[in-house]
């Protein structure tokens, strides 16, 4: 990486693979700045080989208004929209504004290519906003007290879809019949939200589940919406690593990076799958209170609680002289049965994860602002 272009052999290597997939999907450890680089190089890099869509990790509505902010003034229109009263995303950071600005000017102008798939945390409040003008006078009672949930939720310092219970959105819905289209995703994107969370409550396993079925039907209603097309659109995508791999994933399910593949084979197409993690000496960006983000040594950083076998260490080379990219297909003839000792999520890393990326020294992600009010859990 070299004023944030990357190149090289290892470079070479992920623009010929994704050249020639119809998806790309990269996993991330969220929070590092070259990530966000990487991302939006690589997709500048293959769009003239197909690539028009871009999927990442944020509701249905809030991608779709990123990048009308961002089509009308730039980086700047997104960190605008970003950092307004009522919104928050883990898109909060300078790089992954920069990471949005320069996919959507890569991208044809005729087109909408940010895709959002996933459940809504922080930014209720916005899309209660949208939906408040276009309320019939039969759902206006249960509207309010929609709103009021919202409000008083966040009044106590809780976030409304961490704490409240979905039926107060499927009241709406149910005086509500026949919305229009943008109004009935937000209300489902609210409902759902708040069925994720119930089902965090009640045990991770249920609530895997809900979000990866959210964001799979997500992910085939905006293929549904491409059918009519002469050819289909080849798509990028950029969620946690848990999402992005092939196969089960790491706690189970069956995310959208199963389902990337599983499309693909329908056509005679394939999806390449680049997992790519801060290594030695790396530092990334994490939530920290009142919508600020803070600064943390990757090496300390174990999401999954996996100590030595987390990926970060098992994967990386301590003695590399930079960065490393590593063809993980390589290594699938060694990864069959009988591996007790190996760490099982290597096992499944190397079958799930075409190639490796893992930086070296990497950089925290940095924030758009200083604290803002009503983020904190």
């Amino acid at each position: 990486m070299s004023d944030g272009r990357p190149a090289g052999p290892g470079w070479d290597l992920l623009v010929r693979e994704a050249r020639n997939a119809r998806f790309t999907l990269i996993g991330e450890e969220h929070g590092v700045a070259e990530t966000a680089q990487l991302a939006a190089s690589l997709f500048t890099a293959v769009r003239g080989s197909g690539y028009s869509r871009f999927a990442i990790e944020l509701s249905p509505i809030m991608a779709q208004d990123i990048e009308v902010a961002g089509r009308r003034n730039g980086r700047q229109g997104i960190v605008d929209f970003l950092t307004a009263p009522g919104t928050f995303t883990f898109y909060n950071l300078r790089e992954e504004a920069q990471f949005l600005a320069d996919v959507i000017k890569a991208a044809p102008n005729s087109e909408r290519v940010l895709w959002g798939f996933d459940r809504e945390i922080f930014s209720d409040r916005y899309l209660i906003s949208k939906l408040e003008p276009r309320v019939p006078p039969r759902a206006r009672e249960a509207f309010a007290r929609l709103k009021e949930a919202s409000t008083s939720a966040w009044a106590q310092g809780n976030p409304f879809t961490m704490s409240q219970d979905p039926a107060v959105v499927a009241a709406v819905r149910a005086a509500w019949p026949n919305p229009d289209r943008e109004s009935d995703i937000i209300l489902r994107t609210l409902e759902e939200s708040l069925a994720i969370n119930v089902a965090a409550r009640t045990s991770n396993w249920e609530y895997t589940q809900r979000r990866t079925q959210w964001n799979r039907d997500n992910m085939a209603a905006r293929l549904r919406d491409e059918q009519g097309r002469k050819a289909p659109p080849k798509v990028m995508m950029k969620f946690g690593y848990n999402h992005m791999i092939r196969g089960l994933n790491y706690v189970n399910a069956f995310d959208l990076g199963a389902m990337a593949d599983e499309v693909a084979a329908l056509t005679g197409d394939r999806a390449f799958h680049i997992l790519v993690l801060p290594g030695p000496g790396s530092r990334q960006a994490v939530l920290g209170p009142n919508g600020t983000f803070s600064s943390v040594s990757s090496d300390e950083f174990d999401e999954f609680r996996a100590g030595d076998q987390r990926l970060t260490r098992v994967l990386s080379n301590a003695d590399a002289t930079g960065h490393e990219v590593i063809d993980l297909r390589a290594l699938r003839r060694l990864a069959t049965r009988g591996l007790e000792s190996w760490s099982s999520d290597l096992v499944r890393t190397i079958h799930g994860y075409d190639a490796a990326v893992i930086w070296k020294g990497a950089h925290a992600s940095s924030g758009l602002s200083e604290a803002k009010p009503d983020t904190a859990r």
